[in-house]
């Protein structure tokens, strides 16, 4: 049975920004691109990461606020949903996804609840 597993891409704060080239970007985008191809049936979902100073609010016990947010020493640079039949072949994937291109970057993997 299929367990789900959500990957979050982070790249450090301090890290020197990744300026790719547009013919390194077409790599790039080719690359995820061939990613999602080859573990398409268990690829199910892949979602952007959050804006560094984007526009955002905080809703706490009913109350709204624009902050404050929890500081951060990487940022999301965006997020997968898997289903994987364990954590190992859920590490395989994370393996080869085109994330590990970039320098510094890394891949969370934490098995979603499930709830429905």
């Amino acid at each position: 049975m299929a367990t789900k597993f959500m990957f979050l891409y982070r790249t450090p704060v301090s890290a020197e920004e990744w300026k790719p080239s547009p013919e390194q970007m077409q790599a790039v985008f080719a690359s995820w691109g061939a990613w999602k191809t080859k573990f398409d049936k268990e690829i199910l979902d892949v979602g952007d990461g959050l804006k560094e100073k984007g526009i955002g609010a905080v809703v706490k016990t009913g109350a709204v606020t624009d902050g404050p947010f929890i500081e951060a020493k990487e940022v999301l640079g965006g997020y997968s949903i898997v289903s994987a039949t364990s954590l190992v072949r859920a590490i395989e994937i994370a393996k080869e996804c085109p994330i590990n291109m970039q320098p510094g970057a890394s891949i969370e993997i934490r098995e979603m609840a499930g709830y429905y």
